[in-house]
Formats: structure tokens, sequence, C-alpha cells
């Protein structure tokens, strides 16, 4: 029972190395390319653009959007507004209201609302779609703050024909909020400064994030359109347009500025639906792209890009075994445990914390002490968030159907953050029953950390506590808003 016991253990640590090992390899194509960027070709014409804007309870968000496209610099009579309104509040009364004031000023903006929310954004966007009159369709979220220039800075790549799709780069407004805005700020971070960038300018098939993106409207037409199937279905789309032949750009440099969900209820809804998406989209599109004839170096990045929240079962379990792991690997020796932890934490946990360190650098010119203290804690709550993304893993495993919740608005604008004013109280969703696993896991584990500390297994600590710290933070978080 001791060897297999080790042989799964391990099993899970050769799993945990195996997605080290991409991180390390987007990292460095991240080296190899991040001083090249795309060449912009002039803007020559101003063709006919649509800019769709789903929306769904968004009252806070609904006029700071609306009036941000209408104040692209762009042809009035080139530019077509389309806000994509499934809502049940007052948010489709107050659309109305902003629609009214910008048509009396000779904008094109009509409202088009569904009383029901058929396959939740993707049927909202193709709704809109089959009246849309551009050529280009800009998509953007109620949490978006386009800048004026957006469309002037994006267009001229589509001049080369092939390009179906160019994706903008997030940014936040409220990043220093609160300690788990700045964690989720570095996330994203990560995402579009490493992940999409070495993806985009490295040759690998590349991503829309479902905002913040403007498309060829051909493309997404011969790809098959949007599809409910999934939860991501930006995600889906994306992977079926370039294997048709469509490729896409990411702007690195064109920022758009995004809010951050305020609550950790609102922060956990929204990783569990990329999470479930992500999974689901790797049961319909890996069959079709290992069958393709794209390079094996895509089909391989594809292939880690659509199964890396499989990562999350591997954690959940690990923290589990970690215990009955210390007291069974003990009897091999204290020698052994440290050749066998070093290059597992630096395979590892050791990528982890390396991806959102470049990341952090390149953010950050003169970080000072006190902001770095954020990286350690970054592992962490990317740990602790494996009982909330587990769940969505086994779902989509099992084919269940699940609501698309949306990521709760507060209507924040940085000025405010930066001034520390006050700032609305954000849109409460329910707590669901993972809160109390991961509280037991933050006790658990604890109890881990002091287990190797008293057997004197100093290396293995550290490791250990990325754990109770992360499930500890979130533990604390989640009781706290609820009982608020």
């Amino acid at each position: 029972m001791r060897s297999e016991f080790l042989v799964f253990y391990f099993s899970l640590l050769g799993l945990l190395c195996l997605f080290g090992i991409h991180l390390y390899w987007l990292l460095i194509l991240y080296r190899r390319h991040h001083r090249t960027k795309p060449e912009k070709p002039e803007l020559t014409s101003r063709p006919y653009v649509t800019v769709q804007l789903p929306l769904y309870n968004e009252k806070r968000v609904a006029r700071r959007l609306i009036e941000a496209v209408a104040n692209f610099q762009w042809p009035q009579d080139k530019l077509e507004i389309q806000v994509l309104d499934d809502s049940t509040d007052e948010t489709t009364e107050l659309a109305g209201e902003v629609i009214a004031e910008l048509c009396a000023r000779g904008h094109d903006v009509k409202l088009i609302h569904r009383d029901c929310r058929d396959e939740y954004k993707a049927g909202a966007l193709a709704n809109g779609l089959k009246t849309a009159s551009g050529e280009f369709v800009a998509v953007f979220d109620a949490d978006n703050i386009p800048p004026r220039d957006f469309l002037i800075e994006s267009l001229p790549y589509f001049a080369d024909k092939t390009i179906g799709m160019v994706q903008a780069r997030w940014d936040f407004v409220n990043r220093n909020q609160s300690l788990l805005c700045r964690a989720q700020a570095l996330f994203l971070d990560s995402h579009f400064g490493i992940e999409q960038l070495a993806r985009s300018r490295g040759g690998l098939l590349l991503n829309f994030n479902g905002s913040a993106g403007i498309w060829r409207t051909k493309a997404i037409v011969e790809s098959g359109g949007w599809s409910g199937k999934t939860l991501t279905e930006d995600l889906e789309l994306s992977f079926r347009a370039q294997l048709a032949g469509w490729r896409f750009i990411y702007l690195d440099d064109l920022l758009v500025p995004t809010e951050l969900p305020a609550s950790v209820h609102g922060f956990r809804a929204q990783q569990y639906r990329w999470a479930k998406g992500a999974v689901e989209t790797a049961l319909i599109m890996l069959p079709t792209i290992w069958r393709s004839m794209i390079p094996l170096r895509q089909k391989i990045a594809a292939s880690m890009h659509l199964t890396h929240k499989f990562i999350n079962l591997v954690m959940v379990a690990l923290a589990v075994t970690l215990v009955p792991a210390l007291y069974l690997r003990l009897e091999g020796g204290i020698e052994k445990l440290f050749l066998i932890d070093l290059p597992i934490f630096l395979l590892g946990a050791g990528s982890m914390s390396l991806f959102y360190g470049v990341s952090f650098r390149r953010m950050n010119k003169n970080p000072r002490l006190r902001d770095m203290l954020i990286l350690p804690f970054l592992t962490s709550l990317g740990v602790a968030l494996a009982v909330n993304n587990t769940r969505a893993v086994l779902s989509a495993l099992m084919r269940r159907r699940s609501e698309f919740i949306r990521t709760p608005k507060t209507g924040v604008d940085k000025e405010a953050v930066e001034s520390n004013e006050a700032l609305p109280s954000a849109y409460r969703l329910p707590r669901d029953g993972s809160v109390h696993i991961e509280a037991a896991l933050a006790l658990y584990a604890t109890f881990s950390v002091a287990a190797a500390l008293s057997l004197h297994l100093y290396f293995t600590a550290p490791f250990l506590a990325t754990f109770a710290v992360g499930y500890s933070y979130l533990s604390v978080l989640n009781y706290r808003e609820t009982s608020n």
C-alpha cells in the first residue's frame, strides 16, 4: 500500500512538472520575441464598423460603456453601435435613456433586447450579428472602458486579408483597490503580457479574450459563428477560426481599461466560468486540432492551452496527500527527500513563481520590497483556487450545463480608487459549498507545515505553506463577505 501511494503521489508531482515545463516554454518564447512588434500598415480608409456591447443587469456601468464607444475617433456614418441587452432589471431603461441622447446627437445606436438568455452571451452576439452592417465587429464587455483611438489603432492590421481578429490588452482601473484586486491584476498581466504575447509572436494559436477585440465579420461567419455550447464562446470560436485559416494578432501596447471583480465571490464565479469553459472547449476542439494539418508544435501548445485547468485536480489531490506523503517518504532519508523535492520545486512551483515574477518586473520597473511580497502570495492564491476550479473541471467532464454567471461590476473609476474614495458595494453572489472545503484544507495545510517543521524538513515547509496561506486567505474572505 505504501508503494502504491507513493507512486500516486509522485505521479501528481510529475503532472505538476509537465505544466511547469509548459510555462517555461512560454517564457522562452516571450524572451525571444518580446521586443518584436507586428508591423502596422497605414490606415488608408475608414471601413464600416459595428460595435457590440453585450449587457446583462449592468446598471452601474452601462452608461459609462456606451458613452465611451460613442466617443470613438471614427466617422459617425461609419459606426454602428449595438447594445445587446438581456437584462431583467433597470439596465434596459437606463441604456434606453443613454441611447436616446446619443441618437439625438446623430449617433447610430440600437438597443437589441431579448426577453430570454438563450445561449447567454454567445446567443446575444449571434443575434446582433444577424442585423450588423459592419465589415468589422468590435466586442466590449460591460466592465471595459475602451479608449477613443481603439479603432484607429486596431483596424490598420486588417490590411492583411488573412487577419481575422485583433486582440487588445486589458488594463485595470481598480488594480490597487485591495490585495485581491492586486493579485487578480498580476494574474491577468501575466496572461496578457507573457502568454498572449508569446503565443502571438511565437507562431502559436491565440485566443480572443471575449472583449476588447475586433473581428473581421467574414471570419466569424465562415468559422461557424458564435456558439453557446461552452461557457467560453470566445475561446471555442478562436480555435475554429484559426483552424479555418484565419490569423490573429495581439497588440500589447493597445490598452483597454477594465474593472476587476471587487468581491471574492465574483472572482470565484469568473474563475469557475473560465475553467469550465476551457475544459468544455477542449472536449469539443482537441480531436479536431489533432486531425488538422497545423504544425505539431501548434497542436502541442493548443493542447496544453486547453487542458491547463486540469492542474486544479492535481493541486487538490496534492493538498490531500501532503501529510501522509511526508511520513511515508521520511523512511527514505532526508537527503533523498531533498534530491526529489528540489527538481520538482524548480519545475513545478518554481516555474509559476518565475512566470509571475517576470510579469511583475515588466509592469514595475522600480518595485519596492513590500510590493514584491505579492509574488509568493499570488502562488498561494492560485493554489487555493483549485477547489473552486476542480468543481468546474468535473462539471465539464460530466457534461453538465451551467448558467453563465456574470461577474459583478461596481462601476469604480481609476480616480476614485487612487483617492481612496468610498466605492459602491459589489453585487452579491450566493456562496457555494466549496468554501467549507477550502476552510478544512486551510486547517489541514497548516497542520502539514507544522508537521514538516517538526520533522526538520525545512525545504519542504515553504512549499506546504503556499497551500496554507492560500486556503486561509480565501476562507477568511469568503466568510467575511457572507457575514457582512
